[in-house]
């Protein structure tokens, strides 16, 4: 009986390595989460949905960063 609720777990450790939800990305990148939900709209950050829940990838979350990021 233990098995199942192993590969849920680690079902669930791959949406969490797959994806960032909302709130942790506007940590992430150091915004408030009306500027982030705005980014979304504008299609500056790419999004997915995995179980019925919005996540965006670290991958864009760096590049988002990166090309909002001033310059030195």
């Amino acid at each position: 009986m233990t098995r199942p609720s192993l590969i849920r777990n680690r079902r669930r450790g791959s949406i969490l390595q797959q994806g960032t939800s909302l709130v942790q990305a506007a940590r992430f990148l150091g915004v408030d989460q009306s500027t982030l939900y705005m980014a979304l709209q504008r299609g500056q950050i790419p999004t997915t949905r995995r179980n019925g829940r919005t996540v965006v990838s670290q991958g864009a979350l760096m590049d988002y960063r990166a090309r909002t990021r001033p310059l030195l």
